[in-house]
C-alpha cells in the first residue's frame, strides 16, 4: 500500500497530465529549450534503466491495467511491479504505441523496506517531446515523521512534504511548493516544526542522483 506522502506525489501525477488545454504552449517552450529537452529525456532513460536493473530476472508481481482521461479514453497500460506487496516500479505505456512510455515512477528502499529515493518522469498525452514534469525524491524518517525533499532533474528544489506526529504525538502535516521553498511566506522554514522534519534529511542538491541509483 503507497504511504500517503508517495500518494500526495501521484495525485500531483495525475493532475499535471490532466491539464492539456496547456500542450501548444509547452511545446514552444520545449522547442526553445533543447539542453532541457536532452537533460529530461535522458533523466527518463535512465530511470527506465533503473526499473529494469530493480525488476529483471526477480520473482515480481505484475499488475496490469488500463487507463485513460475524459478525452482519451484507454490512453496507456499501466504495469504495477511489486515485491511481497512492495511497490518497486509503476510503468504506463501508450495503448496505440505500446513502446512509448507516458510515465515512470521507480522506487529504492533501505532495508527496513522503506522508500529512501524515488524518481518519476510523465509526459502529457499526445505530446512526447520532453517530460511535462520530473521528480527525484530524498526521504527521512524520525521517529512517527516521515519528510521528503524533490527536485527537478534541472536541479531545482521544488517541493517539500513532511506528515506524522511530533513528539508530542501531535499532527504535523508540512506541504512547501517552489513559491513556498523561495519565499517561505509562512514562516514555516527555521520552525522547530520544520526541524523535526528536515534537520536529518542532508540531501540539499540533487547532485549524482540526476542518474537513478
Amino acid at each position: 500500500m503507497l504511504s500517503l506522502s508517495l500518494q500526495f506525489k501521484v495525485s500531483i501525477t495525475l493532475l499535471i497530465l490532466l491539464f492539456t488545454a496547456f500542450i501548444v504552449s509547452a511545446t514552444e517552450a520545449m522547442k526553445g529549450d533543447s539542453k532541457h529537452v536532452r537533460v529530461w529525456n535522458k533523466f527518463t532513460s535512465d530511470s527506465l534503466s533503473l526499473h529494469k536493473k530493480l525488476t529483471d530476472g526477480k520473482a515480481l508481481q505484475v499488475k496490469t491495467r488500463i487507463g485513460g482521461y475524459a478525452n482519451a479514453k484507454d490512453f496507456y497500460i499501466e504495469q504495477r511491479y511489486l515485491d511481497k506487496g512492495t511497490l518497486i516500479s509503476q510503468l504506463q505505456w501508450e495503448k496505440e504505441q505500446p513502446t512509448t512510455l507516458h510515465t515512470i515512477e521507480v522506487y529504492v528502499h533501505d532495508k527496513q523496506g522503506r522508500v529512501i529515493r524515488d524518481y518519476m518522469a510523465a509526459y502529457l498525452p499526445f505530446y512526447h517531446n520532453a517530460p511535462t514534469q520530473t521528480l527525484i525524491s530524498f526521504h527521512h524518517y524520525s521517529g512517527k515523521l516521515h519528510a521528503f525533499r524533490s527536485f527537478d532533474a534541472s536541479g531545482d528544489k521544488v517541493l517539500e512534504r513532511c506528515t506524522g506526529k511530533d513528539n508530542k504525538n501531535q499532527d504535523v502535516n508540512l506541504l512547501l511548493d517552489e513559491d513556498d521553498l523561495f519565499n517561505d511566506p509562512d514562516e514555516i522554514i527555521g520552525s522547530e516544526e520544520y526541524k523535526l522534519c528536515f534537520a536529518g534529511l542532508k540531501q540539499n542538491e540533487l547532485g549524482k542522483y540526476i542518474i537513478p541509483q
